[in-house]
């Protein structure tokens, strides 16, 4: 889904415009190549996937700490003005 979404840069810039609760679609395939990366890097003993691994969990982490700013950032958006979570 990334890979197709880079390869047609103006859908991309389209898609990039509005935060949307669908980007969070792209942690969980980034979070699945980080630990499968990491079964490999156990079975597999050497530099290169170790360095995968390391590579892959960085990316995970950094996804999906910018999609948590991200939603936190847009709630207003999110959520209905009239909602009681947001009088607190």
């Amino acid at each position: 889904m990334i890979l197709c979404k880079l390869c047609r840069p103006t859908l991309f810039k389209k898609s990039m415009r509005r935060f949307n609760v669908a980007w969070w679609a792209y942690s969980f395939p980034v979070t699945i190549l980080a630990l499968a990366s990491a079964e490999y890097a156990h079975e597999v003993k050497g530099d290169v996937p170790q360095a995968l691994m390391l590579i892959l969990s960085v990316l995970s982490v950094l996804v999906a700490l910018s999609l948590l700013l991200f939603t936190a950032l847009n709630t207003r958006m999110l959520l209905p003005d009239d909602n009681l979570i947001l009088e607190l």
